[in-house]
């Protein structure tokens, strides 16, 4: 198991009232699995999925920086140290 820190962005940070969170799993999943199990009834609907119990799909997720979309999604093997972030997808000018 890697201690990795899951760092919340934006609209994760507001809801949780936490900037950083320190969680121990072997993938990105376990990590999420246990965030939501611990802070998920502080989330809208809007960032779950339709049953409550996964992240909405479009939430951005980002492993040292990566998109794990781009990865292996949430099969994303973790490292101790490894840096996660949760953030609403943003755009602007």
């Amino acid at each position: 198991m890697a201690e990795v820190d899951l760092n919340l962005l934006n609209i994760f940070a507001l809801k949780v009232k936490e900037k950083s969170l320190k969680y121990e799993g072997k993938n990105v999943k376990e990590v999420i699995n246990k965030f939501l199990k611990d802070h998920g009834d502080k989330l809208d609907d809007g960032l779950l999925s339709a049953n409550g119990k996964k992240l909405h799909e479009s939430i951005l997720i980002l492993l040292n920086g990566k998109n794990i979309n781009y990865l292996k999604k949430y099969k994303t093997r973790l490292n101790d140290g490894d840096q996660l972030f949760l953030s609403i997808p943003v755009s602007g000018g």
